[in-house]
């Protein structure tokens, strides 16, 4: 299955809709193709949005004039339709609303793109936390159990198709304990775990844009702080019940070693 085929194939394979000899197909070319896994996880998001009851879109004021000089012109030829025989062609009324509706639609999605951006990083905060919770509850936290990074790093190899990171800071208190292969959001990932005192830190790796890079963001969540930032190439989220403070200390030591 090429790209083009997994896009046509896309919207049915998130309704599970296709039958399993297509879905198998689907899912072995989403594991080698990080453009079509990234479409993936846009029409989820899309998905999540329409059924979400509390988004909700505000049309702005400005589109209420372009409407309203639409609307008029459209009048005029209906009027002129009717008392002449040499009225306007039959189509020019639907294209004005052609044009209107295209006009909302533009000015809707310009407005509502950093919404879309957000509700995004939303969903995706909510599995980084969920496969952290996971990893904490079941026996599956560590793939290759060392405080070694020179063991931690080369396990990835052959097991993902990039080479995460790996760093220990345990001269500064968080120290590497190990790493292990995770799956979320359409997407296998690298998690690098931490330990600081007793709490766990899943460090959650994956590829971007080189070009993207951008300065760490924390929050806290469902009572788990999390931080997150683009650099070098790579995704980082890094999720814990570590407090705030601390974990920004983590996330400021992995990008001085970026």
């Amino acid at each position: 299955m090429n790209c083009e085929e997994c896009h046509d194939y896309i919207d049915a394979y998130i309704d599970n809709e296709l039958d399993v000899s297509a879905t198998v197909l689907v899912e072995q070319h989403l594991r080698d193709c990080i453009r079509c896994q990234q479409l993936l996880d846009a029409r989820k998001t899309v998905v999540t949005l329409i059924n979400d009851s509390q988004v909700r879109f505000e049309v702005p004021h400005s589109l209420l004039g372009k409407v309203q000089s639409v609307i008029p012109a459209a009048r005029s030829r209906l009027k002129q339709r009717s008392s002449s025989r040499l009225a306007v062609p039959w189509f020019s009324v639907p294209l004005a609303l052609a044009a209107t509706i295209t006009i909302m639609l533009g000015l809707v999605y310009t407005n509502q793109r950093g919404m879309f951006d957000r509700s995004s990083a939303k969903v995706l905060a909510q599995e980084v936390i969920s496969s952290h919770v996971r990893s904490l509850l079941g026996t599956h936290l560590l793939d290759v159990p060392s405080t070694d990074q020179h063991t931690v790093k080369p396990w990835f190899n052959g097991k993902l198709k990039f080479s995460p990171p790996v760093h220990d800071f345990v001269n500064e208190g968080f120290r590497l304990i190990g790493g292990r292969l995770d799956y979320f959001n359409g997407r296998e990932v690298a998690a690098v775990v931490y330990q600081r005192r007793q709490h766990v830190i899943n460090l959650f790796i994956w590829p971007a844009d080189p070009s993207h890079n951008t300065a760490a963001t924390a929050f806290t969540k469902d009572g788990y702080n999390v931080s997150h930032w683009a650099r070098d190439g790579f995704e980082f989220w890094a999720v814990s019940d570590l407090n705030g403070a601390e974990l920004s200390t983590f996330a400021d030591l992995e990008i001085q070693q970026s």
